[in-house]
């Protein structure tokens, strides 16, 4: 074969190479984003911020489910609300009937609102499927190694799902199920490399946030609570009209005596949903690996180097500002359907 020809053939392979990666690179993430659609309305803002992403092609909704009971019994209708909002109304919703450990303790600010104010089509909590019901179901359609599940609070649905067993979803147990179908986890949780207090998402379950974080058969990616402290967003949503209900969800919530909207709030679950739909980005995360994370009885965390188990960390690397202006111009984006 002459050089000409090997070269040609070289260069055709180059394109055919990029042209692949490309493809692969440009394929939505298939995502169940597992929140605590209750008290705090960073979990709005970050499906807002996923269904933003899966406008632009980069996620693919596959569900949603909800892993603390709210007093207000309307984390599920204001799910809808926002799916519905963003063209979305049929993406399967479960609840947690038993709730975290520590229920919430006061009802919801804004998800009774959202629910009397907005279009759904979604009953109370206690009416809607079983949130194991839903993982089993999702995750067994798809395709092997293909999922991504982003967690913003209690730890008690991963926990009932290792914990299943076979049943005419799936002969799989819910470990093999995992295994099998999950790519990747991203918990919003903890706080490293060690906390003074338990992190919130933790407190609110530990036997489960234990479970989950010795037991998880697939790899983790972890973002501690000092991530989105770091990064205050809400502010950006006051141009908006209060037909949007993320507006409204932000207007509603208290914090720091006036409201998220005038105050802003820290992004800790529309963080972690980027990361999950991202990933990792190295212009604006340093990630920490080589070792594995440790929670104890009341929810304290801590990264123990040279130990391996599949964990990783992420820190900014940037400065917040920079990931400020990507979630803040998400959360505003005007969806697709409207």
């Amino acid at each position: 074969m002459s050089i000409l020809k090997k070269r040609t053939l070289l260069r055709l392979a180059i394109v055919i190479g990029l042209f692949v990666h490309n493809a692969w690179a440009q394929m939505p993430v298939p995502i169940i984003f597992d929140t605590d659609m209750a008290n705090d309305c960073d979990d709005a803002g970050a499906l807002a911020v996923l269904h933003a992403l899966a406008d632009r092609g980069e996620a693919e909704i596959l569900a949603v489910v909800v892993n603390r009971k709210d007093s207000a019994n309307a984390s599920a209708a204001a799910v809808d609300v926002i799916n519905t909002y963003y063209g979305r109304p049929d993406i399967p919703i479960g609840t947690d009937k038993d709730g975290a450990k520590i229920p919430s303790r006061n009802p919801s600010s804004f998800t009774p609102i959202l629910q009397e104010r907005f279009p759904h089509n979604c009953g109370p909590d206690d009416s809607m499927p079983e949130a194991l019901t839903v993982y089993r179901q999702t995750l067994a359609a798809q395709p092997d190694r293909s999922v991504v599940i982003c967690s913003v609070g209690a730890l008690s649905n991963l926990e009932d799902l290792l914990r299943s067993g076979p049943d005419s979803i799936s002969p799989l147990s819910g470990i093999d199920l995992v295994q099998a179908k999950v790519k990747q986890t991203v918990i919003m949780g903890g706080g490293f490399p060690r906390t003074a207090r338990p992190e919130t998402n933790l407190r609110l379950d530990p036997p489960a946030a234990i479970t989950v974080t010795n037991e998880w058969p697939g790899p983790i990616l972890w973002q501690g609570f000092e991530v989105g402290a770091a990064i205050y967003t809400g502010e950006e949503l006051k141009p908006l009209t209060d037909t949007n209900p993320i507006r409204v969800a932000f207007a509603s919530r208290p914090f720091k005596d006036r409201s998220a909207l005038d105050a802003g709030k820290p992004s800790h679950d529309q963080a972690a949903v980027l990361l999950a739909v991202r990933g990792p980005q190295p212009a604006y995360w340093q990630l920490t690996t080589d070792g594995r994370v440790t929670v104890n009885s009341d929810g304290h965390t801590e990264w123990v180097q040279n130990q391996f188990k599949n964990h990783q960390f992420v820190s900014i690397k940037s400065h917040p500002i920079e990931l400020k202006r990507i979630i803040g111009e998400l959360m505003t984006s005007t969806p697709q359907a409207r």
